[in-house]
């Protein structure tokens, strides 16, 4: 698929790897590009940013949380009044609420607690489930070929003090896998990207002494930027072949 013209729905537009990947497809000339965050001051600034770049005329700001599927069919519904069609969808939105499922030393504390587990499951994947949705209903009226791609992570193997987190990203790769099955005879292909550590505002969560850990298990030494990500999304996007696959960029990193 030839990125120029596209039209792209990302999701967590407003973060690192959400961000870079905006500017990639737009630097190679796609026709409009989604937006999609739940910050309203966050997704204004991107805005502002990116119109002051001369993209303007090719950006669509939508708002919407991915717990808030009412929210979701409406910015999906706009973006589609506005551009036509969407060929592309990012499911790039994610939160991590890291913790021990069982702490017996914090006393009252001790579990962790249902509503992170709860929210993490809805934001990381039963939202991109529905996007899916949202985004597959509008490429199969208009007979266009599309492509999904799905951000997991390398935590899709399991971490320790991650399990909502991990268990999402595991899920994200069996969606991508079924979605690839499901939709190919729509001519609709369905990818993830698995990024290992990546110089983002959730990383920079991770204690000094955790992340030195990490990145010892990494053989190029470094984390990945966000660009780095955003071009591997791109090759999955262009890549007409690639479909029920998972991509891995992480630096060859270890468990």
């Amino acid at each position: 698929m030839d990125i120029t013209n596209v039209a792209a729905v990302i999701t967590g537009a407003t973060g690192g790897i959400g961000k870079a990947t905006a500017v990639a497809f737009l630097e190679a000339g796609a026709g409009a590009v989604g937006l999609l965050a739940r910050n309203t001051e966050r997704l204004g600034a991107l805005t502002e940013e990116l119109t002051g770049a001369g993209y303007g005329e090719r950006i669509v700001p939508l708002l919407a949380d991915l717990q808030d599927h009412t929210a979701l069919d409406v910015a999906f519904a706009d973006f589609v009044a506005r551009t036509g069609r969407i060929d592309v969808l990012v499911n790039n939105a994610a939160v991590m609420l890291d913790g021990a499922m069982y702490f017996p030393s914090q006393g009252d504390d001790e579990f962790y607690p249902m509503e992170s587990w709860n929210t993490t499951l809805a934001s990381n994947l039963t939202g991109p489930f529905r996007c899916a949705q949202l985004a597959v209903k509008h490429m199969a009226e208009a007979k266009t070929q599309g492509v999904i791609v799905n951000l997991t992570s390398i935590s899709r193997h399991g971490q320790a003090g991650q399990a909502a987190y991990s268990t999402t990203k595991g899920g994200i790769v069996s969606l991508t896998l079924s979605l690839a099955q499901e939709l190919a005879p729509m001519h609709i292909r369905c990818v993830a990207v698995s990024p290992g550590l990546v110089e983002t505002k959730m990383s920079a969560s991770i204690p000094p002494v955790h992340r030195k850990r990490l990145l010892k298990k990494v053989p190029v030494g470094r984390m990945a930027t966000p660009e780095e990500v955003a071009h591997a999304i791109r090759f999955c996007v262009e890549n007409d072949y690639f479909n029920g696959a998972v991509l891995d960029l992480d630096g060859g990193m270890k468990e």
